[in-house]
């Protein structure tokens, strides 16, 4: 454990198995915090990102109970993020759609940083312990809730404004953003159809 400037970090091994949902909800298991966040290890967060989630997650000024937030949608195209590798043509576009998506719908993705109360968290469950797609059942758990919620209880996702965080662009830089993106859309779309499992994923 080390003082970090936020208060204590600990570093935990998971030796477990069973891909990032056993992950993720072990972390959880061991943190002491009222508020969770998730972060993929090649993403970056944008400054003061620990105040805007608090901001976000503060229900007393919103006429609405906050169930969960995440940070709009980058990649990170700077010369360190590029790493000496070209530019992706079409890597913008990506940026955007997924900023509508998530906006038009409440559906971000686990790369946008995820966060919401402990008390939320444990609630519902966790994550569900799968490999794979973990984060698409708990965004569609929690926007189910907020969709059956009314009143004073109507719950919502809330999306942080401002700066997004970003995302390491190697995957759209190795594979192209025409493939990749057929190959998440056919994935999720093959996911919720229930025609294949987060292990044949």
């Amino acid at each position: 454990q080390k003082n970090n400037g936020w208060g204590n970090l600990c570093i935990l091994s998971f030796t477990l198995g069973g891909g990032r949902g056993p992950c993720l909800n072990f972390g959880a298991a061991h943190a002491k915090g009222r508020f969770l966040s998730f972060v993929h290890s090649d993403t970056l967060l944008p400054p003061d990102w620990d105040f805007k989630i608090i901001e976000a997650l503060d229900s007393k000024k919103k006429p609405f109970r906050v169930s969960s937030c995440a940070f709009s949608f980058g990649i990170d195209t700077s010369l360190e993020g590029l790493n000496g590798s070209p530019f992706p043509p079409g890597i913008k576009a990506i940026e955007k759609t997924a900023n509508w998506r998530t906006r038009l719908y409440s559906l971000p993705y686990g790369d946008q940083v995820l966060s919401l109360p402990a008390v939320v968290f444990h609630y519902i469950g966790g994550f569900p312990d799968q490999c794979l797609m973990e984060d698409y059942e708990i965004v569609a758990l929690l926007r189910r809730r907020a969709a059956l919620s009314t009143g004073q209880e109507k719950e919502r996702l809330v999306i942080i404004g401002g700066h997004p965080v970003y995302c390491s662009p190697r995957r759209w830089q190795k594979h192209g953003v025409l493939y990749v993106t057929f190959t998440n859309s056919r994935l999720v779309n093959l996911y919720a159809g229930h025609t294949i499992t987060p292990d044949k994923l």
